[in-house]
């Protein structure tokens, strides 16, 4: 799997659960979600999450226990992320990256060497 291949199945909507490391160096675990269109407003965000590395989800556990389901969304730093478990598989994201990382190169070697 890659990056782009596990960014699409987070944003799918799907439960997830994500490792990260909190802004005051803490890590948390959390069960999220996407797309979740309850409680919208209708007015949107007045900046574009994702090209700020912030992915904006719902924290399951949380929803079950506040009133207002809109206290339980948050942004989740993509850029802090440890690993990632989607459909009962857990991909570390160094890992993810170092293998595109050396795929891109034995390409870049290929092309060389013709």
């Amino acid at each position: 799997m890659t990056y782009q291949n596990l960014l699409n199945e987070m944003t799918s909507g799907k439960i997830f659960t994500a490792e990260f490391i909190k802004k005051d160096g803490s890590r948390r675990i959390i069960n999220a979600r996407t797309n979740v269109t309850k409680g919208n407003k209708g007015i949107g965000l007045s900046f574009n999450p994702i090209s700020k590395g912030l992915l904006p989800v719902l924290d399951v556990a949380l929803s079950r226990k506040v009133d207002d389901i809109n206290k339980a969304k948050r942004f989740l730093n993509l850029n802090s992320l440890i690993w990632v478990k989607v459909k009962n598989q857990k991909y570390f994201i160094n890992d993810l990256i170092i293998d595109e990382s050396i795929q891109e190169i034995d390409r870049i070697n290929k092309t060389l060497s013709k």
